[in-house]
């Protein structure tokens, strides 16, 4: 039958979908196409550089950084051809990131100033240019024969990710503490080494201990290797030149990072050793300040687990709920004649705000009069570009203030007095400290930095005349720095090769603390101003890093590791000397960490001269890539799903074919997509889709049967996404769309007159013609949180949307459709009430299968929000139908997790489980006539839902459940169970 090979290639697509890869530009992290920026081109003799107005140094630079590595990295990889690479350098966001494509190109976010944290005596373009031109080399190494497409080779390799990101790590980087061994430590106490979720931090280890233990030519060899079809099979490969399979490497190494990793952890000093532990009001904190009258603590961090954003949170001591336990423990303790047991710190949460306050460290501070907090925050600022701002919040009021507006600031601190703000900003890799009015007025610029300088965490001298800070010159190397504000002149307090940072200037003036980053460990330092001297104050093998000076017992606030139930700090004597041992462990099971390429890359001068071939004004049509294809045959079908694109990502054309064929019919479906995502003419997204037996939207009559409506023709569309800056979270979008096309019914088979609820349905197979204009605009205010998807807890949004089809545009209806959509949850305890309310109007002579009404048809959600085609207004438990030219529908439900955990779990990547339960209202009602209104339909049941999840997302959500009509339900009459996709939030 047509309709199953239909059927096949609706499934084919959801699978690979039209554009396979649609996130090809430096628009995928931001989601905006930045049309402000004018680009250019630089040639040179292996590769072209594209970047845009403002950053022409920058992108020299780069020329020459990249015609130097290029020879190295191709020796590392033993391949000596290489095509012309394409590099884009942009700032339009801060994106602490780079990606590079098979298609031969990379684009590249520079001007970060928080990298220079862990990067060591190197700069961020030199460490993320060189990371992604290796993967460059390594695409091109791996590649199949010629006549196997782009993405096809990885998609047959099975080249595992922690080596496409390990290698970029071990033959262009050093192992370092933030992000790689910090990491480590932690996962080896909690005994998740093999649950290390991002490849970049696993690979560099795995791919250290590969070299170390089979040398580089065996992973030169693994990756040449090829079967007589010209074909490499990663894990057959691995075999053949290590001599075992691939599982017992990885086993191998997970033993092997444990037995370092708490080998050097037994030899150093524990946290109790260098000073008193204590725990946090909140299990994850990632930074944190004692409020001056130290009954309150700002915290920054999760207030719940799975929570994708971080929370700002004032903890309060409630210190009469401390005293009526105390007065309970004193009555007990008399009666026994016993010493009463001290009450434990009881603390009240509340969250001020919530969202990324800062790059790689989180901050905020506390004003000297306790009223407010001022913090950066990530945000949408001027052209909608994703940067941090420094905000102020009154704690009282919860009002909250935009201090900065744009100029990518961090690190806010109040001065001594409380009458200032300082703050960091930076531009073009040029980092500066400035000072404000705690209103955001009179911004003046400290220092003067010169070119490829980054500034990180200052802090004022008790006198306010001072400041000290961390900086990391053109030489990349981090010390401490002292500041004179007045006169701008400034002084160097630390030289290591490590980096310094966290300097916290002690009451006295006499002495500076601070955190310093020796044998990958961060320790704590103090630095005498009198004397010049330095003295070590602790030598943990966790970590310890420094946060600020405690009041109430004149010690240092430091962070540890979070590997426990709670979140620890230790409070350090900044006169404490460390018990300092050297770590003495066998060469075996040390020499990983030490590891360096045979050929390493090195010498990199970004000044020396690079020979430019040509300077032009970027031409996309000049640039274009083949970003890959895919390519599935079998016995009764083929597809071909291929994508192409400019260097920049700003033009994305893609390609679907689909031929299926059975006994009594073929299908030929096919599909041409133009994404423009340059900005121009408007500062927006745009494209044009033709599609003939392609776009097909499946729906449902009843329980069993089905029909399949395609649209043949063309969309022309736009989208316009905003956010105003205030929260991540909020974001609005305007779509509009001019729409022709051929409507056409299939159906499975020929319905029973008794299930026919759309009687005139049978006209439309033959296919009619409709032209229409669409607009359609939402806001979603939801927060990440992995709850989101089963039971969340928060988030509410609307959609309006308006149809307009007329036979004068084209085609043979004439109607006008508009449709209103809104949900919201609210926490009630462990609860959450869900609240839904729809309305949609038609008027004019819309094709039959649009018809308005409640019907008793069922929906079916992906993933809990996407139908495969229409959503009908379909109370649940209701077996009637009721039609109208107006309609609406409303769900309210009570709903409660039963038990947060998978059940059944597959290969750890199919996981079935998490299950809840929800007590369930729906209502609604259609009508033509407003006079003639008929009773609202109304329908109450109880559901039992479970989801399927694919690695940690729910695919398939189900529930079982029970609904009928009050009025049944009084009757005693039992209602025929269900089992259905189920909907969670509907956008």
């Amino acid at each position: 039958m047509k309709i199953r090979i239909i059927k096949k290639i609706i499934f084919i697509q959801i699978c690979i979908s039209y554009s396979f890869i649609q996130a090809t530009g430096a628009w995928m992290w931001s989601n905006r196409s930045h049309g402000e920026l004018i680009w250019k081109t630089i040639s040179t003799e292996n590769f072209n550089i594209h970047y845009h107005e403002g950053i022409y140094d920058i992108a020299i630079q780069g020329a020459s950084m990249a015609e130097q590595v290029r020879p190295v990295l191709m020796q590392q990889m033993g391949i000596e051809e290489l095509p012309k690479l394409d590099i884009a350098f942009t700032t339009e966001d801060e994106v602490l990131n780079g990606f590079a494509t098979s298609g031969n190109y990379t684009i590249i976010w520079v001007d970060q100033n928080d990298a220079s944290l862990w990067l060591g005596d190197e700069k961020w373009m030199r460490s993320v240019l060189v990371h992604e031109l290796q993967h460059l080399v390594f695409f091109n190494t791996v590649k199949g024969p010629k006549w196997l497409p782009n993405t096809m080779h990885s998609l047959i390799s099975g080249v595992p990710p922690w080596i496409v990101e390990g290698l970029a790590e071990y033959y262009t980087e050093k192992w370092r503490p933030f992000r790689y061994d910090i990491s480590h430590k932690g996962h080896v106490i909690r005994n998740t080494v093999h649950k290390i979720a991002d490849p970049h931090n696993d690979g560099f280890s795995k791919s250290l201990y590969l070299a170390d233990r089979f040398g580089d030519s065996t992973i030169t060899k693994i990756l040449n290797y090829r079967n007589s079809a010209g074909l490499l099979f990663f894990e057959n490969s691995f075999k053949k030149h290590t001599g075992i399979k691939l599982k017992q490497f990885n086993e191998d190494w997970r033993r092997h990072m444990n037995t370092f990793f708490y080998g050097q952890r037994a030899q150093k000093e524990r946290l109790i050793d260098v000073g008193r532990v204590h725990k946090l009001p909140m299990k994850k904190v990632v930074t944190f300040d004692y409020f001056p009258d130290s009954m309150r603590i700002a915290m920054i961090g999760m207030l719940s687990k799975g929570q994708g954003d971080l929370s700002l949170v004032v903890a309060t001591r409630d210190t009469a709920k401390e005293k009526k336990i105390w007065k309970e423990r004193v009555k007990i303790a008399k009666k026994k004649n016993e010493k009463p047991k001290r009450v434990k710190h009881k603390w009240k949460l509340k969250e001020l705000d919530y969202g990324v306050f800062g790059e790689l460290i989180m901050n905020l501070d506390v004003s000297p009069d306790n009223k407010s907090i001022v913090y950066p925050k990530y945000r949408y600022g001027k052209n909608q570009s994703l940067i941090y701002d420094v905000w102020k919040i009154d704690i009282e009021t919860n009002k909250k203030t935009l201090l900065t507006y744009s100029m990518r600031a961090n690190y806010p601190k109040f001065s001594p007095d409380g009458e200032s703000i300082l703050f960091v900003a930076h531009k073009n890799s040029i980092s500066q400290l400035y000072t404000m009015d705690t209103n955001g007025k009179n911004v003046k610029q400290i220092t003067k930095n010169g070119m490829n300088t980054q500034v990180i965490t200052p802090f004022w001298s008790p006198n306010g005349k001072e400041v000290v800070f961390s900086k990391s010159g053109p030489d990349g190397l981090m010390d401490i720095y002292i500041v004179e504000i007045e006169t701008g002149e400034s002084k160097k307090i630390t030289n290591s090769s490590e980096g310094d940072y966290l300097p916290i200037w002690h009451p006295n003036g006499e002495k500076i603390s601070y955190t310093g980053l020796y044998e990958y460990t961060p320790n704590l330092f103090t630095y005498d101003l009198k004397t010049g001297t330095t003295i070590q104050n602790t030598d943990v093998g966790d970590v310890v890093i420094g946060t600020q000076w405690n009041n109430t017992t004149s010690t240092i606030t430091a962070m540890t590791l979070n590997t426990v139930d709670s979140a620890r700090v230790v409070s350090v004597d900044p006169k404490r000397v460390a018990n300092k041992t050297t770590i003495n462990i066998n060469n075996g099971f040390s020499s990983w960490r030490e590891k360096r390429p045979d050929y390493p890359i090195k010498n990199i001068d970004p000044d020396l001269t690079v020979n430019i071939i040509d300077e032009t004004n970027y031409k996309f049509y000049k640039n274009m890539k083949h970003l890959g294809s895919i390519v599935l045959p079998d016995v009764e079908s083929f597809l071909y799903n291929g994508a192409f694109t400019d260097a920049l990502g700003q033009h994305t054309l893609a390609m679907f074919y689909g031929a299926a064929w059975g006994a009594e019919s073929t299908l030929h479906s096919t599909y041409i997509g133009y994404q423009n995502s340059s900005g121009f003419p408007f500062r927006g997204f745009w494209g044009i889709d033709i599609y003939k037996d392609s776009n097909f939207q499946l729906q449902f009559l009843n329980q069993e049967q089905s029909f399949i409506e395609s649209f043949n023709g063309f969309t022309i569309w736009g989208r316009s996404p905003y956010n105003f800056g205030k929260s991540l979270s909020a974001n609005h979008s305007l779509t509009y769309s001019l729409q022709l096309v051929n409507r056409k019914i299939y159906m499975q088979d020929s319905r029973p007159p008794e299930t026919s609820i759309f009687s005139n349905l049978e006209s439309a197979r033959t296919g009619e013609d409709e032209g229409s204009i669409n607009l359609k605009y939402t806001f979603v205010n939801k927060r990440k949180h992995r709850v989101n998807m089963l039971s969340p807890r928060q988030g509410y949004g609307l959609t309006a949307a308006l149809k307009y089809a007329t036979e004068e545009l084209w085609g043979n209806f004439d109607y006008t459709k508009i449709e209103f959509d809104s949900y919201t949850n609210n926490k009630l305890g462990p609860f959450t009430l869900y609240g839904r309310l729809r309305y949609e109007t038609i008027n004019g002579t819309p094709p039959t299968q649009d018809s308005l009404g409640i019907f008793n048809i069922p929906n079916f959600y992906l993933m809990g929000s996407v139908t495969p085609g229409r959503e009908y207004m379909s109370p649940r438990g209701y077996t009637g139908s009721r039609f109208g030219t107006e309609a609406f529908m409303g769900t309210f439900e009570f709903r409660l997790p039963i038990v947060p955990i998978n059940i059944i779990e597959a290969f750890r990547v199919l996981k079935l489980g998490r299950p809840t339960f929800a007590l369930i209202t729906d209502f609604g009602n259609a009508w033509s006539n407003a006079k003639e209104t008929e009773e609202i339909i109304i329908t109450t049941g109880a559901e039992f839902r479970f989801s399927i999840n694919l690695a940690a997302a729910p695919i398939f959500i189900f529930s079982y459940g029970w609904a009928q009509e009050p009025k049944e339900w009084e009757a005693d009459n039992n209602p025929n169970p269900y089992l259905q996709l189920t909907l969670i939030n509907p956008f």
